[in-house]
């Protein structure tokens, strides 16, 4: 339960085993490559080794960006699974070596080529079906006019034309057309703001119809085919089906393409891998003939290492390794290690921070206190076994993710406190038993001092952490004393002092508790001069150091949300069973149960989304501030990204094989 210990590695090899060795590197999953002029001193390599030329990485990305696109483009038509379905399927894992087995065997480019034409066909489908509904908005107009529209064009004597006349001005013409005997018009179809029309005239009467006609704002119309309007408007309707009808073919084939995705996904994450192979080489150092490979690796995976480059290497290496320097503390990256039931809580401390190399890892030390404040704030024996239930199925019945996994296991080590306090409280579903050691809605001040001693013992744990966090540093003993036992006394004499006035009044506890009192707060004063450099600033920065007594107070008021969403959800609950014991006997056991369900449901979420979060605040800022500074950089493994498809190690797989992994 502690930060993994880390230390430098350096490897030479001969140049042709670099990529057999940093395929072992992947594939083990266990190193963080590290510049290896980070790791050699400048005049170590200055005429011997060179940076490495980073090979093959543009023309990887290329091929992974004809991948990725395919597969953007496969997920608009392959059918999705639901959420239940995906996790009731087992997670297929891959090695390294599979991965490159189906990117150099299956035909991908060939899969990707298809694709690209299906895109391209299905792009210029959609445009000719867009032209061609704007051609059949077009003769579904025309397609009252039973002639020819280009005999028109046939006539001798006569002239004709096809146009459109605004609803505006075509009664004004249509009147004017009447006293023209040799001009002829009909009206084919009439829309709410213009009148389609065929106009007939001699040719004798040609220049007066054009006029007549353009003071009546008509426009021409050159009808675009050579048959009857309505025969068209069919040909074009029949054109539109067949386009559809292809359209269709080629989407259903691209719904079938479920195990053509899986290769491509397969692929991608081979690609992914092999880029990062590709860049890790701007991190190597090389000569003539050998390459210089560093990074950082627990000290307990030393040994792991030394096989995988024995099996890379074939035997022709040189490795050593460094312990972490105190210059280096910043830059060490920090992997946690926890055990079962503390790993879950992981998550926790990586949202607000990890801790640098040198600090403590407050995982451990969280977790119960994050527990136990869960299960105070939702202190229902019903809601607990319900989430416990939940969470125990889900990880029997579905296959996880290894993050999925550890955030159910979270809440199902969050709902066995919760049972524990609805015990205590005598509360299921807002039922109350028969036995209660404290109730809810009778013992509230007593509930109110439980959740500020509660308060109490983890700031308290938190200054003891910091005590100790500081007393091992050889040049901070003082700051230990005066920073954070200073503390801790002052809240111990606070204890003194309550203790005397209200329960031992005429003992000597109250006079102890002011001697204390006095004490600490000197003690205070003298670790907050540490921060001045000067005489003033140090007397300043001791009386500044006075003013954290009203942040103690503050923190110590903060845990009183433990005893306000304990009761509040308990009282809601009670609410909710009250309204529905109000309904008449046959609704009761109808919509009642609906109601029961609906209503319980909405307090279940709102209780376990504030406790969870209040929870954390709790962790963050009463507790973390009191010992845990934090801004470590999370420990960064040379492995594939796992975006597409599960990687795991060769070495793994066989262990499973062998029936060795639990």
């Amino acid at each position: 339960m502690a930060i993994a210990k880390m230390q430098k590695f350096s490897l030479l090899t001969f140049y042709e085993q670099k990529e057999a060795v940093l395929s072992q590197l992947q594939d083990f999953q266990g190193v963080e490559l590290l510049a290896s002029e980070k790791y050699y001193a400048t005049e170590e390599t200055t005429g011997v080794l060179a940076p490495v030329r980073e090979e093959q990485a543009e023309e990887l990305e290329n091929q992974f960006g004809q991948v990725n696109w395919s597969l953007n483009f496969i997920e608009e038509y392959v059918p999705k699974q639901s959420m239940l379905a995906k996790l009731r399927q087992p997670i297929k894992q891959y090695t390294i070596q599979e991965l490159a087995h189906v990117a150099h065997t299956y035909p991908w480019q060939d899969l990707c080529q298809t694709l690209r034409k299906h895109d391209k066909r299905l792009r210029l489908i959609d445009q000719e079906k867009r032209d061609i509904l704007a051609q059949e908005a077009e003769l579904s107009i025309w397609q009252y006019f039973k002639e020819r529209p280009s005999v028109l064009n046939e006539l001798k004597k006569a002239g004709g034309q096809l146009g459109m006349i605004p609803n505006t001005e075509i009664d004004a013409f249509l009147q004017e057309s009447e006293k023209m005997p040799l001009l002829y018009v009909e009206t084919i179809y009439q829309s709410q703001s213009t009148a389609y029309v065929l106009v007939l005239f001699h040719k004798d009467i040609k220049n007066k119809a054009n006029t007549l006609l353009k003071k009546a704002a008509f426009e021409q119309y050159i009808y675009p085919y050579d048959g009857m309007p309505e025969e068209d408007l069919a040909a074009l309707k029949n054109k539109s089906q067949i386009l559809l009808d292809e359209e269709n073919a080629i989407k259903a084939t691209l719904e079938a393409m479920v195990s053509e995705q899986e290769q491509l996904n397969i692929v991608a994450e081979y690609l992914d891998g092999a880029i990062k192979r590709a860049k890790s080489n701007g991190l190597l150092l090389r000569s003539a003939h050998a390459v210089s490979i560093s990074g950082w690796i627990p000290v307990d995976a030393a040994k792991s290492l030394e096989a995988r480059i024995q099996k890379g290497a074939a035997g022709n290496y040189y490795l050593e390794y460094q312990d972490v320097m105190e210059k280096e503390i910043a830059d060490v990256p920090i992997l946690l290690e926890n055990t079962s039931w503390i790993k879950p809580f992981e998550g926790l401390v990586r949202m607000y921070s990890l801790p640098q190399y040198d600090e403590l890892d407050p995982t451990p030390f969280m977790a119960p206190f994050y527990m136990v404040a869960f299960g105070m704030m939702v202190a229902d024996f019903g809601y607990g076994l319900l989430l416990f239930l939940a969470t125990l199925i889900g990880k029997k019945v579905f296959h996880l993710s290894k993050g999925l996994a550890e955030n159910l296991t979270l809440f199902q080590l969050c709902s066995i406190p919760t049972i524990i306090w609805g015990l205590i409280y005598g509360n299921f579903f807002g039922f109350e038993f028969s036995f209660q050691l404290l109730s809810a809605q009778d013992d509230v001040n007593q509930i109110l001092v439980l959740s500020v001693i509660f308060g109490y013992i983890q700031i308290m744990f938190g200054l003891a952490l910091k005590f100790y966090v500081l007393w091992k540093k050889k040049d901070q003993k003082l700051q230990a004393l005066f920073q954070a036992g200073s503390w801790m006394v002052f809240l111990v004499s606070v204890v003194f002092v309550a203790l005397g006035m209200l329960l031992f009044p005429d003992t000597p506890m109250q006079t102890i508790g002011l001697f204390l009192l006095a004490a600490s707060l000197l003690a205070v004063v003298v670790g907050g001069s540490f921060e001045g450099n000067t005489l003033v600033g140090k007397i300043g920065s001791g009386l500044y150091g006075l003013m954290d007594v009203t942040n103690y107070v503050g923190d110590l008021i903060s845990y009183t949300r433990l005893m306000a969403l304990g009761v509040a959800g308990g009282s809601i609950a009670s609410a909710f069973n009250l309204i529905i014991s109000y309904l008449p006997v046959p609704a009761r056991f109808t919509v009642g149960i609906l109601l029961f369900v609906a209503l319980h449901g909405l307090n279940i979420f709102l209780s376990y989304l504030s406790a969870y979060v209040h929870g954390i605040r709790l962790q963050y800022l009463e507790y973390f501030g009191k010992f845990f500074t934090g801004g470590g950089r999370a420990f960064d493994p040379f492995k594939s990204n796992e975006k597409y498809v599960e990687v795991i190690s060769e070495h793994e797989i066989q262990e499973e094989k062998n029936g060795k992994l639990d």
